[in-house]
């Protein structure tokens, strides 16, 4: 007996197992989200500041997620990526007390538990709030102590279960205050289940009042916290309902079933009422399946239904429910008949609906601004002396201020401004904007463009979301070489040296119309000044426009980006690199102000 019992544990370990490198290998497919910078913000001391936060009605939230959070902080560090870790060390135990509930309701020797969890690999919003840098991992953990403490109650009703019932709820109101609907969606539960008695009546209305009786303390900060919350949205023309919450939930009606449903699903209903159609035919007996049901069907529809006068729903509120949803699928398939040989057709089932729920996943995570990407990016080319200028880019956003400073490199984030001819003092730019096609926008990257060309974009404006980091730079030189007197040169970037090529970007300007079309070469020597490599030509603009000297248009810069193709096994050492213009038709080459027809640009030493 007890060695079937450590098999099953041994299983729903490598279950918690799996689930755990899903999490921690995905983690960094999220993007952060406005409210998980509230976070940071009203847990930034010790206890007495969080606890302070919450009472000076800066935040309308129940404390006990943010104290766990602010220890975490003292324990960890600030960085996303510990945050996020946090949510997965809460959801595991999750996790293991919904194996516990499916072993307690369907058999030791069911496979229910193991395979709920399981089933929760790849599904979107399971993910998405699992791992949210807010109360929801909690929310999930409370939320199954809570249905466990209600099965246990329910199987033996003596005082003593009634009261850990009792001490749930409580717990569950410190994490989040929302979940009252929960446990009113459990008394529902209670009252159809068959088992409401008169000693369930009377013990049930003692776990109130231990739960009432322990949330009590907390009780005028709530209330003035709900009050002060409907004066804002007032005043702001959002509040909807008694409690007044407009901003944050959304409205019950076709259209918010159906989005729930889809992300509940992957965006794939109906594979899952199928399956679940044909799985209650074998389970409806079962009271922890109709358990299962009230966790993740009828909570939701409770928060929808008092939706409708207070204001109490939105998809976070209810991915708890997933918990529940996961462990219906998980009886369904551990209760389905047959096997094939030693494979379980519900094994199969399982696996069919994971593959779904893997290839569908991408297109589950919520699509946000890669704030932290953009910014990465950044500071992998960082230079010294860069500026950033932001423009309509959230520059007054405490949420983009803590991207910023988490995100990019210090050199560049004292380069942070606002102030155009700030910016215009350094040579490159990057240029941050959350529009670009706005006429205030567009209007001053050509002023930027006039003195520095577009080099590189980053970020991207779509339909879900628009900030693009352009990096903008100048010339390196202030004064021009002319060559024939007709072309002036602003110096040369030499960009990446390789034992096979040279990059290089020419800068030139023309500063009134050219008649010919001057040829330019670059070329490469060797010590004893031989010539080894070179590229010739008209002007290669970014390097995919071809633009000959006479097309040049007066006062406009032309970035002139050339790769230098190095002959095979060309020693190591130092080389010199030399540039001319010259006429095509006749190879005359154009001399520049000190009588030369070859500007040196400098030496290259190339790799061993």
């Amino acid at each position: 007996m007890n060695s079937g019992a450590e098999h099953k544990w041994g299983y729903a370990a490598i279950a918690l197992w799996l689930m755990t490198a899903f999490l921690m290998v995905n983690i960094l497919q999220l993007q952060m989200h406005p409210d998980e910078e509230l976070s940071y913000r009203s847990s930034e001391g010790d206890f007495a500041f969080v606890i302070h936060y919450q009472q000076s009605y800066q935040d309308n939230q129940a404390p006990g997620w943010f104290l766990a959070f602010s220890a975490w902080r003292w324990l960890v560090g600030d960085s996303e990526f510990t945050s996020r870790i946090l949510g997965v060390l809460l959801v595991l135990p999750a996790l293991a007390l919904v194996y516990k509930i499916g072993c307690r309701g369907f058999g030791k020797k069911s496979y229910a538990g193991i395979f709920a969890i399981l089933l929760l690999i790849g599904n979107g919003l399971f993910f998405q709030y699992a791992l949210d840098i807010r109360p929801y991992p909690m929310v999930m953990l409370v939320a199954a102590i809570s249905v466990l403490a209600l099965q246990s109650w329910l199987l033996k009703p003596v005082t003593r279960n009634a009261l850990w019932y009792g001490l749930s709820i409580a717990a569950m109101l410190y994490v989040h205050y929302l979940l009252a609907l929960f446990v009113l969606a459990q008394a529902l539960y209670i009252l159809f289940s068959g088992k409401l008695s008169r000693k369930i009546i009377w013990q049930g209305l003692l776990a109130a009042g231990i739960a009432i009786l322990l949330f009590l303390p907390w009780f005028p900060t709530f209330y003035q916290q709900v009050m002060g919350l409907r004066e804002v949205e007032g005043q702001s023309g959002t509040i909807r309902g008694i409690a007044g919450i407009g901003v944050s939930t959304f409205t019950t009606d076709a259209r918010s079933i159906n989005d729930l449903i889809q992300l509940a699903t992957n965006g794939l209903p109906l594979l899952y009422a199928g399956i679940i159609a044909g799985g209650t035919l074998f389970l409806w007996r079962r009271s922890t399946y109709w358990l299962a049901v009230t966790w993740a069907v009828v909570t939701p529809a409770v928060y929808l239904l008092v939706n409708l006068v207070m204001a109490v729903y939105a998809p976070r509120f209810v991915s708890h429910a997933l918990l529940g949803f996961g462990l219906i699928l998980g009886a369904i398939c551990a209760a389905l008949p047959g096997q094939w040989r030693f494979i379980r057709s519900g094994f199969v089932v399982m696996i069919v609906i994971i593959i779904f729920q893997l290839v569908t996943f991408p297109s589950q995570i919520p699509r946000r601004v890669p704030y932290r990407d953009i910014f990465r990016a950044m500071s992998a080319e960082v230079q010294s002396d860069d500026a950033v200028l932001l423009h309509q880019a959230g520059e007054t956003d405490g949420f983009v201020d803590w991207q910023i400073r988490h995100y990019l490199a210090p050199e560049l984030q004292v380069g942070v401004t606002t102030d155009v001819e700030s910016a215009l003092e350094h040579r490159r730019i990057w240029f941050i904007s959350g529009e670009l096609l706005t006429g205030e926008v567009q209007a001053l990257f050509h002023t930027l463009e006039a003195s520095h060309p577009l080099q590189q974009v980053l970020g991207d404006c779509t339909r879900s979301w628009c900030y693009v980091a352009q990096l903008m730079e100048s010339p390196p030189e202030a004064t021009p070489t002319t060559f024939g007197g007709l072309l002036p040169f602003y110096g040369a970037d030499i960009d990446s040296i390789s034992e096979n090529t040279i990059e290089v970007r020419l800068w030139w300007q023309a500063v009134q119309n050219i008649p010919f079309d001057f040829s330019i070469g670059l070329h490469l020597l060797d010590q004893e000044g031989q010539l080894v490599a070179q590229v010739d030509g008209p002007i290669q603009q970014y390097g995919i426009e071809t633009i000959q000297t006479s097309a040049m248009e007066p006062g406009k810069i032309y970035m002139d980006r050339r790769t230098l193709q190095l002959p095979d096994h060309l020693p190591a050492g130092n080389y010199s690199l030399n540039l001319i213009v010259y006429q095509p038709w006749d190879g005359m080459r154009l001399p520049h102000e000190d009588g030369s027809d070859i500007l040196n640009l400098g030496s290259i030493t190339l790799p061993q």
